[in-house]
């Protein structure tokens, strides 16, 4: 499991830990199966997703090829489908109030720490 922390230009002090979701199966399921108190994740190689079959509603960030955040849409609720042809992944989590990636932002990873499997 590879997770990751992203920081941005416009909040260099905010920090957004994540789960990377690299294969093609990780990428289908996203947080499919998970509750609501789930660890956002970024899908990489990925421009449209779907909540079908969620729980809950989540929030996405459209995030293009220079770390742009392109497109940003709060508590996107289950059964629809959702793309942004200029992105190149998308971060998710389960809707919450609060501060959340904004349209405009420039984000950074900061840091990446893969664990091998069974630790």
């Amino acid at each position: 499991m590879v997770t990751a922390r992203l920081s941005s230009d416009e909040r260099p002090d905010e920090v957004h830990e994540l789960l990377i979701l690299n294969t093609w199966f990780e990428r289908m399921r996203g947080l499919l199966a998970t509750s609501p108190n789930a660890s956002p994740v970024m899908l990489t190689r990925c421009r449209s997703i779907h909540t079908f079959g969620m729980g809950y509603p989540i929030d996405v960030a459209f995030v293009g090829e220079l770390g742009e955040v392109i497109e940003v849409r709060r508590a996107l609720a289950p059964g629809v489908f959702a793309s942004n042809r200029d992105a190149c992944c998308v971060v998710e989590r389960p809707a919450q109030e609060g501060s959340w990636l904004e349209e405009g932002e420039h984000l950074w990873v900061v840091a990446i720490c893969a664990s091998s499997a069974g630790t």
